[in-house]
């Protein structure tokens, strides 16, 4: 199976990688120039966090990929959720009725890549891969996460057990049934993972306070209630259980918290100490993608009118710290909290 990532970066940067060194086929794409120079020139480096490797990749701009007018196969599709059309579109010519996109990304982007390719030729996946673009050329793979896989439709199909089989090179693989069940699990922990990038706190820091759990918490449950609203039966991973979220009617304070010990042991394990959105905002400068995860859902809540207050009150905090009017500090979460203690306690 021939494999073209579309977006070098942090996670496609590492799948990429673990790709090549397993002697797979794949090709790596990306729109940074001197990224792909340095790729082909020197290959890709990763700094995981046990070891440190360089690996030759083949890697392309969009356009020389173009050029070359070879058909794609497999797509594995790594940009921002912002992105995604942008992407994808300039590159249809290469797809036929054999190629198929699989979306490995943040937020619930097969609905757009559907749009573009086609329900038949879009493949869900769902990535908790704890990962850094560094420098043209460096990635830093700093915390090890699940990788899953599914057809939209529930179904285990020939190509998806191909790609289970081609991709045993990376960490973790693992075919799923219900991989909207993990798009969604992971849109609620995103939303927590969004709230510790108010601060320049560490994640597991934001974590560990008890002062915030049940905040954070509310943040999860209130995505978590779109979900069940559009029902869908979400899925565990990386030791986030939505069951400790949602509902809030019957959630066991005890168990939530036991949840979030073992999230923080984990958390401090990793290289990785923020979240990408933090550094999007404090690093890289640049705006994050969370609001265009938010759009299919606040959609979907308007709809079953469910209010979703804290989310959007975070979604607004997070983007006065992209325009400047605001500034990483705890005194972001006493807001939320004061919100949070408002509506709910």
């Amino acid at each position: 199976m021939k494999f073209t990532v579309i977006g070098a970066g942090a996670i496609g940067g590492v799948i990429g990688a673990y790709l090549a060194k397993g002697s797979r086929d794949v090709e790596l794409v990306d729109v940074a120039l001197e990224h792909i120079k340095i790729l082909n020139d020197q290959g890709i480096k990763i700094i995981a966090q046990d070891k440190t490797f360089v690996v030759p990749v083949k890697a392309y701009t969009p356009q020389q990929l173009l050029d070359k007018k070879e058909m794609l196969e497999c797509v594995l599709l790594c940009v921002k959720a912002q992105f995604t059309k942008d992407a994808l579109q300039p590159l249809l010519p290469l797809m036929d009725e054999n190629t198929f996109v699989v979306s490995v990304q943040n937020g619930l982007c097969e609905l757009e890549i559907a749009e573009l390719v086609g329900r038949e030729r879009t493949v869900g996946g769902f990535v908790n891969i704890f990962s850094d673009y560094l420098e043209p050329g460096v990635i830093s793979y700093g915390g090890k996460g699940a990788l899953s896989i599914g057809e939209l439709d529930g179904s285990v199909s020939p190509r998806l057990n191909a790609m289970k089989e081609e991709m045993a090179v990376l960490d973790r693989i693992v075919i799923s049934d219900n991989v909207t069940g993990f798009l969604w699990a992971k849109l609620a922990y995103g939303a927590i993972l969004t709230a510790t990038a108010l601060t320049n706190e560490e994640m597991a820091a934001v974590f560990d306070n008890p002062r915030y759990r049940v905040m954070l918490m509310d943040l999860a449950a209130e995505v978590l209630k779109v979900a069940d609203y559009a029902g869908v039966k979400t899925t565990a991973f990386d030791d986030w259980n939505p069951a400790d979220a949602y509902p809030r009617e019957t959630r066991d304070l005890e168990r939530m918290s036991r949840q979030l010990d073992i999230h923080v042991k984990r958390l401090r394990g990793y290289t990785k100490v923020h979240s990408g959105i933090w550094r999007d905002i404090a690093v890289r400068k640049r705006k994050t993608e969370k609001p265009y995860h938010f759009i299919p859902v606040f959609k979907l809540a308007e709809e079953a009118k469910i209010e979703m207050p804290l989310c959007r009150l975070l979604l607004e905090m997070l983007n006065e710290l992209e325009n400047g009017t605001r500034s990483f500090s705890l005194d972001n979460l006493e807001i939320l909290l004061k919100k949070d203690n408002e509506i709910y306690n």
